[in-house]
C-alpha cells in the first residue's frame, strides 16, 4: 500500500492508503475509453483504505474500491465543502467512517476494562 495522506496527533494517526484495484468495474464504460486509459497506465484504478492507528495499533479502517483517476491525489476532492452544498466527498466520508469505527472500538475497550480497587 502507498500512503498518500496522513494526519497525526499525539496518540492517533489517520492514513489514506491506496493499492491497485485489479478487479475494477468498467460496466459503465460504453465507449471503452476508461478501460483503455486504465490499461495504458494513463489512469489508475485503485482501492482506498482509510485507517486509524491508536498508539501504533490499527483499530479501525474503511475501504473503497473501484476508484479511477488520472492522479489518485484528486480523490481528495471537495475538501471543506459540506454535503448540503450539493457536493459530497468519498474522502471525507471515509475519514468520518474510520473515526467513527475507532471511537466505537475505544468505547468498547473502556467498557470492558477490569475494575481495580485503589488501596486506602
Amino acid at each position: 500500500m502507498e500512503t498518500l495522506w496522513t494526519f497525526r496527533t499525539k496518540r492517533f494517526c489517520i492514513e489514506w492508503q491506496i493499492e491497485p484495484d485489479y478487479d475494477g468495474d468498467f460496466s459503465f464504460d460504453e465507449t471503452g475509453e476508461t478501460a483503455e486509459k486504465v490499461n495504458s497506465g494513463e489512469w489508475q484504478c485503485f482501492v482506498s483504505k482509510m485507517v486509524v492507528y491508536f498508539d501504533g495499533e490499527e483499530i479501525a479502517a474503511d475501504y473503497l474500491g473501484g476508484s479511477i483517476y488520472e492522479n489518485p491525489a484528486d480523490f481528495r476532492d471537495h475538501i471543506g465543502i459540506k454535503a448540503h452544498d450539493g457536493c459530497g466527498s468519498y474522502f471525507s466520508d471515509m475519514v468520518r467512517q474510520a473515526c467513527s469505527g475507532a471511537r466505537a472500538v475505544l468505547k468498547r475497550r473502556a467498557e470492558t476494562l477490569p475494575y481495580i480497587r485503589l488501596a486506602a
